[in-house]
């Protein structure tokens, strides 16, 4: 069982979140996404829906407060941004760390982000009916600018509810999940490339 606020993740029984991402097979929820830069400052909030397809198919169709679509095919990302070109570029990992924050969301859904912890010491916290995991880099310098990611999930069930990101200067990205439903069948071509 989880052990006292502010045991270490090694400390908790992990499992069964681990095993419950690692289930998931369809996610939907309506999305609220932020975006806050403290320089130069900057704050923007975005409303619209995330899917993702095990076991490497990951939507956002944002609506407000523009229409933005970001789409993950395996290795591949695809950003279409109001009346701007179509953006592709390929996921990779250099020096160690994920190259976009996008990865943070695939990984979650697929295992728990499990396959990170080598490059974060992770506290998971208890609060009412909520498990927060923060996962913080082990050498900062190597993660810059990520400062941290925090994971708060709903309890029993360990359905993710939102997901921090924290970067330098206090800045961060937000995604709020709201009404999710996991395991029940995708329209396919939410997946479908962006048109230019």
């Amino acid at each position: 069982m989880l052990g006292a606020r502010g045991a270490t993740y090694a400390d908790t029984d992990s499992s069964a979140f681990v095993a419950h991402q690692a289930a998931t097979q369809t996610f939907t929820a309506e999305l609220k996404q932020t975006f806050h830069w403290t320089f130069p400052h900057r704050h923007v909030e975005s409303v619209g829906r995330i899917c993702y397809q095990a076991p490497d198919r990951l939507a956002m169709l944002l609506t407000n407060p523009v229409m933005e679509s970001v789409v993950v095919r395996g290795t591949d990302l695809y950003v279409k941004r109001d009346q701007k070109p179509l953006v592709h570029s390929t996921l990779q990992v250099r020096n160690g760390k994920p190259t976009q924050n996008v990865q943070f969301l695939l990984a979650f859904f697929q295992n728990g982000c499990t396959n990170y912890l080598g490059l974060f010491d992770a506290e998971a916290t208890r609060s009412d009916n909520t498990l927060a995991v923060t996962l913080v880099p082990k050498h900062p310098i190597q993660m810059f600018p990520l400062r941290r990611v925090t994971n708060v999930l709903g309890l029993p069930g360990f359905d993710v509810q939102a997901m921090r990101i924290g970067l330098i200067l206090d800045s961060y990205i937000t995604y709020e999940f709201i009404h999710p439903v996991r395991n029940q069948p995708l329209d396919a071509t939410v997946f479908n490339i962006p048109k230019e």
